[in-house]
């Protein structure tokens, strides 16, 4: 199955993170909408992940294909709701980093 990058949900997944700013949204979401992904999926397991199309963003990328892993078991496979479900995943791995960053930031 083909995935296109399509719209970016700001719902959270997993715990509770503090939302990108507007701006870096929109740039993520720019970033998922040039994002192909071939996912190889046998029943409800993911067998294989591959960037058809980058981001341009490697981290982009590769959190794509960890969401990707989290969601398909837990969603039937169909296309908007993988989609929406590896986006949030992408948006929560951005917030995260972001995070990571303003802490080495305010420690130094």
């Amino acid at each position: 199955m083909m995935l296109l990058g399509g719209l970016l949900v700001s719902a959270q997944v997993g715990q509770s993170m503090p939302a990108p700013p507007a701006g870096e949204i929109s740039v993520i979401g720019t970033k998922l909408r040039k994002l192909q992904l071939d996912l190889e999926v046998d029943g409800k397991d993911m067998t294989a992940c591959r960037i058809k199309v980058s981001s341009g963003d490697p981290f982009v990328d590769a959190a794509a294909c960890s969401a990707a892993r989290v969601c398909v078991p837990k969603r039937a496979v169909l296309r908007a709701g993988l989609m929406n479900c590896i986006n949030d995943g992408v948006v929560a791995a951005v917030a995260r980093e972001r995070a990571k960053e303003e802490s080495r930031n305010a420690e130094n």
